[in-house]
């Protein structure tokens, strides 16, 4: 019998990424079985003045672990691994899935948000000023 984890870790995402977070994800969570992995949200609208209506969103991050992105059809270094443990591949999501990976490969930022980080990476690269700042609040999540 396969087994499928689990791992919901919105408030970890929410302290490093708060300004830039869509606000109406009231959930984030990775999912992981032996052949695959994705990315899931939860968003929330409210509709007809009083339904709450509840918007599930996958993304599929398996891709990464072959390297090759099915998009763009190249190759690349692999990121995530199906026989890493969940935990490993959501603490590398949060950690190391850089800003303006998550802004172009998921909708968990809001479009301003977006803009800004590629705006940034334009300007300074991956790696720059802002990406230093991040990593710094993401060592206090995991102490």
């Amino acid at each position: 019998m396969d087994s499928v984890n689990i791992i919901e870790f919105y408030d970890n995402f929410k302290f490093k990424y708060k300004e830039y977070l869509n606000p109406a994800i009231v959930s984030i969570s990775m999912t992981q079985a032996e052949d695959w992995l994705f990315l899931q949200t939860v968003e929330v609208v409210i509709v007809k003045t009083s339904f709450e209506k509840q918007i599930i969103k996958k993304i599929d991050l398996a891709y990464k672990e072959h390297g090759i992105d099915q998009e763009t059809n190249e190759t690349g270094d692999c990121f995530f691994y199906l026989n890493d443990p969940i935990e490993d591949n959501v603490e590398k999501f949060i950690k190391e899935f850089s800003p303006f990976s998550i802004a172009n490969t998921t909708d968990l930022f809001h479009a301003d948000a977006c803009e800004k980080i590629n705006r940034k990476y334009n300007t300074f690269g991956i790696d720059g000023l802002y990406q230093s700042k991040i990593n710094e609040k993401t060592t206090d999540i995991f102490r």
